[in-house]
């Protein structure tokens, strides 16, 4: 075993290396370095990520690369000088590019333009109250949909589990908040500085729920905690009651989501101005919207405004009176929109069982279209007799080739295939409806092989949280997104889509496995003698599947009969494998693959040539 400073020279050798080749490339400006090895400890298992900038003008072999220097895999991004210039100085302070760039090292420029924009953008040491502002109200919009699923798998499916992992989902996020609110630029994890800034509440609902048995009071009071700490912070939300403010009369979602989108990120005001009205901090309204340019049928959307007077608590309806609610609000929808000529057919992606309903429901419905049709957003939030109704939009033939795009076993394949047809004007939607519930045999191992890579990668930032920082309440909240994607592949081997709460299908075909790595640890303190036997189960149920995990590729690279390059097996697999070179790398590390490297050009023009990793598998290899 390399020591530790053993390790982090062979970075920094790798590092200069790379350096020194791309500085002789005239086409090359300059390359900055972000991830561990700038602002965290490296270890055996660390990839580098490098940014490299270019001319303006030039032409790259590839947008993307990974490459290899002194036995070290670096992933780099290529981009023209003016790209990097649009990317850097559009960030807003606080976002994800800009806690990119200022976790990052310039290593050099050959450019003093960059040089300058990098300083000026790139500072680590301030946020500006609006991007603060406008960032936390990002933030708070990802978290919401999470807590309020937490609540009702609490208060309506009484699942407990369901409700403590998606509870970690929230924590991290109110500590995205907690982090920029002490105008600090959030880092990839949050939850380490917040627990400095605010031990007391991140204890309760991070540390000790993590370590604890789990019950209705543990779970109840976690609820309310975080509840009570959104609740003193309302003021998070203060850019919306500005405007709604200063409109005085109700603005539509529509209108309120047009106004901030330039400020969003992939977030929407949809769930904030609903979660505000159910708090009765501002009233919800409807208002009439046609769905399509051409419609001559209205439905209703929200609309709110704010009201100054004491906010108004709504106190909790029956269950039954909630289920036939929803179900009449479904039927009026569905009676409305079936009269509309530019629609020809509506899918109902929720599950609307009597048990599964309470009054934070929001109703997922997917809208077939005409070829043709023009409408007016891809999703829009819609209400029915005051019930919440999320619509998506497709042209008829967008959703053909997206059924037939996604492979079988993805989320989408999942979703259709759990989904109601509430009317069809076009009985071959029928027909492609039918049979989701099964999954082909190339399908599964395509989906195999994906997911199985995108576990080598969760399972590298797990074992440097538990065998690097030793820090054991991280690498179980790592740990469990792992857990939860060898649910989906144990559900996938089993001819089954995955469901939301895959863990439960995996528990019915390997309970054994699933039982020991998951329900067993719940409810006991988490130390490097449970999670480190959790690791070795997961590593020896890796192994034991490699032929099934990663057949695609072991087959493509027997078949070749030699060495290929990384490009190489992009070419071959195209755009539906996302984490190749992830699992090459965890392969060659397994030595089941044996890793070497191959010259590679940056840039058509260029004379100079970089490396890059390239992959041979031996079928007699003894290890096998």
């Amino acid at each position: 075993m390399k020591s530790q400073d053993d390790i982090e020279q062979q970075y920094y050798e790798a590092v200069d290396l790379l350096i020194e080749k791309v500085q002789e490339d005239p086409y090359i400006l300059a390359a900055i370095v972000a991830g561990s090895f700038s602002y965290a400890q490296v270890w055996e298992k660390s990839d580098l990520d490098v940014e490299i900038i270019g001319q303006d003008g030039i032409r790259p072999t590839q947008s993307f690369f990974s490459l290899v220097e002194n036995g070290v895999n670096i992933h780099a991004g290529l981009s023209p000088r003016s790209s990097f210039k649009r990317s850097i100085e559009s960030a807003q302070q606080g976002s994800f590019m800009h806690s990119y760039f200022s976790h990052s090292t310039l290593l050099f420029s050959k450019d003093d333009s960059i040089k300058e924009w990098y300083d000026k953008n790139a500072s680590r040491d301030s946020i500006g109250e609006r991007d603060k502002q406008l960032q936390i109200l990002n933030v708070i919009a990802e978290t919401l949909p999470s807590l309020v699923y937490a609540e009702k798998q609490f208060y309506v499916n009484q699942d407990i589990p369901t409700s403590f992992l998606t509870l970690l989902s929230v924590v991290e996020e109110l500590a995205r908040i907690e982090v920029l609110l002490n105008n600090q630029i959030p880092a990839r994890e949050v939850i380490q500085p917040a627990l400095n800034y605010n031990p007391d509440f991140f204890e309760q609902v991070y540390s000790n729920l993590i370590n604890c048995e789990k019950n209705e009071v543990i779970i109840q009071d976690a609820i309310d905690a975080i509840n009570t700490y959104i609740d003193e912070r309302l003021f998070i939300f203060q850019p919306i009651l500005d405007y709604l403010e200063e409109q005085k009369t109700p603005r539509t979602n529509s209108e309120i989501n047009a106004h901030f989108d330039s400020k969003f990120r992939d977030a929407s005001v949809d769930m904030i101005c609903q979660w505000l009205a159910w708090k009765g901090i501002i009233q919800q309204v409807s208002a009439p919207i046609k769905l399509t340019v051409k419609s001559q049928v209205a439905v209703e959307e929200p609309a709110y405004y704010l009201d100054n007077t004491e906010p108004e608590t709504l106190e909790p309806r029956m269950k039954s009176d909630i289920h036939a609610d929803i179900e009449n609000a479904v039927e009026t929808f569905t009676d409305t929109i079936a009269e509309d000529r530019y629609i020809v057919a509506a899918i109902l992606t929720s599950n609307l069982a009597e048990d599964n309903v309470w009054e934070k429901t929001n109703v997922h419905i997917s809208l077939i279209m005409r070829d043709g049709t023009k409408y007016r957003q891809k999703e829009c939030q819609l209400i029915e007799d005051g019930i919440p109704i999320r619509v998506t939009h497709y042209t008829r033939d967008q959703f053909k080739k997206l059924l037939e795009r996604n492979l079988q076993g993805s989320f989408l394949h999942s979703l259709f295939s759990q989904g109601e047809i509430l009317f069809t004007k076009d009985p071959t939607l029928t027909e492609l409806l039918k049979d989701l519930d099964v999954i082909g045999e190339r399908d599964k191992e395509s989906q195999l092989f994906n997911i199985a890579g995108f576990v080598t990668t969760i399972l590298a930032k797990t074992e440097k949280w538990f065998y690097l920082k030793k820090d054991y309440d991280y690498t179980f909240y790592y740990l469990m997104f792992a857990v939860k994607q060898l649910a989906n592949i144990e559900t996938i081997m089993h001819g089954e889509p995955p469901k939301r709460k895959v863990i439960y299908q995996a528990l019915k075909h390997n309970p054994e496995f699933f039982n020991t790595i998951f329900t067993d640890i719940l409810n006991i303190p988490k130390d490097e003698k449970v999670l480190g036997n959790v690791l070795d189960l997961i590593e020896t149920y890796m192994e034991d599947n490699v032929h099934t995990f990663f057949k695609p590729l072991l087959d493509f690279l027997e078949e070749s009969g030699g060495e290929r390059s990384l490009s190489d097996i992009h070419d071959h697999f195209g755009s539906r494998q996302l984490w190749i070179n992830m699992a090459c790398e965890w392969l060659a590390q397994k030595e089941i693959l044996e890793q070497f490297s191959t010259p590679i050009r940056l840039t058509k023009d260029s004379k100079v040539s970089v490396e890059e990793p390239s992959y041979f598998f031996d079928v007699e290899n003894p290890f096998l």
